[in-house]
């Protein structure tokens, strides 16, 4: 059989891991080692010892001291993070928590503002001694499930954690700036009838001089519903996949799927999900079986292409308005 050729294959293209790259070596002056060796050369030895003495056991520093590392690399201790709140980050990243997983799953988001504000509250100040406490217990463990300890190993645990948290973070961008295509889009389809918009709705009066109000949020990405004298009608549920890798396309549909079972819960009875990858209409379908209608993303944004028209036409059915573009009248024969 004839080898393939280069030309054969796709040119990919590194766009994430350059992000990647470039956020990292932000983090790097911030909360990683070379900001810890920084802040560390200008503290008093003898009181950090003091301190790491206090909240650390013997036995866990002598471990740390027989790999050449000093206690602080491995150990929160209230001096260093009063130095540099930022470190907080430090050292959660080395003891592989989310900031998700740490901040919001348990007793410990009053210390966010260390992180990502280099500040410490003056009602947190007096917890950090507690904070520092518990921390050098998850060190400990840390430490003596280790075979080795040594600077490289820090570097590799701490980006072990922020992989998935910088993967995340820009599949959550990418969902953003679809959902504001999206927002851009229903905008123009629906300008002529709008009444008042915010950064996030739009007010729109029907021909039945009702308000209808489009929502972008989450769960659904875009919800439709029809404001009443008494209460408001769900409409019209919006899931929006901003992603172009064509290899994730169904989970993706799949999580969109979830998403409007919730909707239906809450009363809607009509479901769009809005792809950008290309994707098998049959297939979709069975990842998808409550979406009523799918939608390319990249298409409905362009007017010149039917899958523009058919959306502008549904949408404007849904909210109860007559279509942005005038039929051209039949010759007369």
């Amino acid at each position: 059989m004839p080898r393939p050729t280069a030309s054969s294959f796709p040119v990919l293209g590194p766009d994430l891991q350059m992000s990647f790259y470039y956020r990292l070596q932000a983090l790097a002056d911030l909360c990683l080692t070379d900001a810890l060796q920084s802040t560390i050369a200008r503290l008093d030895v003898s009181r950090l010892n003091d301190q790491l003495t206090e909240y650390v056991s013997a036995d866990a520093l002598s471990r740390v001291a027989s790999f050449g590392l000093r206690g602080e690399v491995f150990f929160a201790v209230p001096y260093v993070l009063e130095a540099n709140p930022f470190l907080l980050g430090y050292y959660r990243l080395l003891y592989g928590f989310s900031q998700k997983e740490f901040y919001t799953k348990g007793p410990f988001g009053r210390f966010l503002r260390l992180e990502e504000s280099g500040q410490a509250p003056a009602g947190v100040q007096d917890t950090i001694p507690a904070l520092c406490r518990s921390l050098a217990q998850t060190g400990e463990m840390l430490v003596n499930g280790l075979d080795r300890l040594s600077l490289a190993a820090v570097h590799d645990l701490q980006l072990l954690t922020l992989g998935p948290t910088f993967r995340g973070s820009e599949l959550n961008r990418i969902g953003r700036d679809a959902t504001k295509q999206v927002f851009d889009l229903v905008q123009a389809v629906v300008a002529s009838h709008i009444r008042s918009t915010s950064a996030r709705t739009m007010l729109v009066r029907n021909a039945s001089g009702r308000d209808v109000l489009f929502v972008f949020a989450d769960d659904p990405d875009v919800r439709l519903v029809e404001k009443l004298e008494t209460c408001e009608q769900p409409l019209l549920s919006i899931e929006v996949k901003g992603g172009g890798d064509a290899s994730n396309v169904y989970n993706r549909i799949g999580e969109a799927e979830k998403s409007h079972l919730k909707a239906k819960q809450m009363g809607f009875f009509e479901f769009w999900t809005i792809v950008r990858a290309d994707f098998s209409p049959d297939r979709a379908k069975v990842d998808s079986p409550t979406t009523g209608h799918f939608f390319r993303l990249d298409r409905i944004l362009d007017p010149a292409t039917p899958e523009y028209r058919e959306f502008r036409d549904r949408l404007c059915v849904e909210a109860g308005i007559p279509s942005s573009v005038r039929r051209q009248p039949r010759r007369k024969r």
